[in-house]
């Protein structure tokens, strides 16, 4: 329901400088006005606020009782508000007693607890948002690094949605233009010209959306990218060079990991979700075994796998080749580690030993190639050169499954839809497949999307916003 007034808390639990309870729906000022005084004033309230500004005063009980807290109280009219309803917000001390206060007061008053993403929803359904901009907010929220931010800004500044419409327009044109032959098979011609021409236009778009998939997720959620490789190879080391930490414990004694170390790197605004394994090799002790057992099931999820080899190590790499094979088709950096002690000739037989997969040379001891590392680890993630990460493209790019699947919907539509024209069926069969087609585009924009769907997707936000 959108005819009530709702009310939050809206910003972080915890201590701060600042709190603040928002108040949309229709009857917001009024709620307002039943809690806020101005200082000093409390018999007398304000009934004439004027729009965005700050007035200061108390927040207290409706039918009486101490004060809340004191604070600014500003009304934001709809539906220049970010609810596009008339919205109210507290302004109070930041202590969690005391914002829960300001809100027991406001509730009392009449507004009712807001659900999560529950204001974001009203932008939505009042036209303020469209739904990829609206999951962009939470996206934006979440973003802990800075490509995850610019790819999630750039969607809430409607550049997905702004494909996704250059897609659906001239479907939504020549979807008319089929009916109104049907309608009037007289005056309209019924096959409108360069129809199949339109369609795999439509179509080419869309698989070029759909490539972008993969590299929007890892801008939203990073890559798990896991550390293997032989014990004593320098892998530990590895990963503390990387997290500039003393993360894991390092010792000249085989097999010192046992467990899987987990840590988050942001790498050129790439958010790298590193993990650190138990060294591989045949002649391990039972709890050694396991932690094996364990790399072993992480590489099978893994986006990204820094196979690192000890490049001074006298016996070759058949272990190492061995082991590779059975990560084949994963993505795979080799990491060549102890470069400071090896000899361009060795360095040769590395990458002759290893062609197939790209090879960066780094010595975690002295700390020499890791900028290196992290352009190919950039480079690996996403197809291409480290400032590109979030950038210009970044509002074109899907990044979640829901957007996946109803572009998915849409080009298997737009597939039959061209079929049908191909073999001259008549109009009514590629109108209904072109009908399906925009339908499924809809949903990504929120104009075909079902109240469950709706639900779905809100219910992962926070409440508040």
């Amino acid at each position: 329901m959108t005819n009530d007034t709702i009310a939050a808390v809206s910003t972080p639990v915890g201590q701060g400088g600042i709190g603040i309870v928002r108040v949309s729906g229709p009857d917001a000022l009024g709620v307002g006005r039943s809690v806020f005084s101005s200082r000093g004033c409390l018999k007398n309230r304000l009934t004439d606020f004027k729009e965005r500004r700050f007035y200061y005063g108390a927040f207290t009980d409706p039918s009486g009782g101490p004060a809340a807290d004191d604070g600014f109280f500003v009304f934001m009219k709809g539906p220049a508000s970010y609810t596009g309803e008339d919205v109210v917000e507290l302004h109070c001390h930041g202590g969690a007693l005391t914002v829960k206060k300001c809100l027991e007061v406001v509730l009392k008053a009449g507004a009712r607890l807001a659900g999560p993403g529950e204001f974001t929803k009203r932008a939505f359904l009042n036209g303020k948002l469209d739904l990829a901009q609206a999951e962009a907010v939470i996206d934006v929220i979440r973003a802990s690094t800075e490509g995850a931010l610019n790819s999630a800004r750039r969607r809430l500044e409607g550049g997905l949605s702004k494909k996704v419409n250059a897609i659906k327009e001239p479907l939504i044109e020549m979807l008319a233009h089929l009916e109104a032959g049907l309608d009037f098979p007289d005056d309209v011609e019924r096959m409108p010209e360069g129809l199949l021409k339109g369609l795999e236009a439509a179509e080419d778009l869309i698989k070029e959306l759909l490539a972008t998939y993969e590299e929007g997720m890892i801008l939203r959620e990073g890559i798990k990218t896991l550390i293997l490789g032989r014990t004593n190879a320098g892998k530990s080391s590895l990963l503390n060079v990387l997290l500039e930490a003393e993360r894991a414990i390092v010792t000249e004694e085989h097999g010192t990991t046992r467990d899987v170390i987990e840590e988050v790197l942001n790498v050129r605004g790439i958010a790298v979700r590193l993990m650190d394994t138990a060294g591989l090799r045949a002649a391990a002790g039972r709890v050694e075994s396991i932690g094996i057992k364990a790399a072993w099931r992480h590489a099978k999820d893994a986006g990204l796998i820094l196979y690192v080899i000890d490049g001074s190590r006298p016996d070759g790499f058949t272990e190492d080749l061995k082991n590779l094979e059975l990560i084949a088709g994963k993505k795979v950096l080799i990491v060549a580690n102890k470069t400071d002690i090896i000899t361009g000739k060795r360095r040769a037989e590395i990458q002759e030993a290893f062609t197939g997969n790209k090879a960066v040379f780094i010595s975690a001891l002295k700390e020499e190639g890791i900028s290196e590392l992290k352009e190919a680890i950039c480079g690996a993630a996403l197809g291409h050169g480290l400032n590109k990460a979030g950038d210009n493209a970044g509002g074109d790019m899907i990044a979640s499954v829901r957007h996946k699947d109803a572009l998915g919907a849409a080009l298997a539509s737009l597939k039959q839809a061209k079929a049908a024209a191909s073999n001259g069926l008549a109009a009514e069969f590629i109108a209904v497949d072109l009908r399906q087609s925009i339908n499924a585009l809809g949903e990504i924009t929120g104009e075909t999307t079902t109240e469950d769907i709706l639900d779905r997707i809100f219910s992962g936000f926070c409440i508040g916003k």
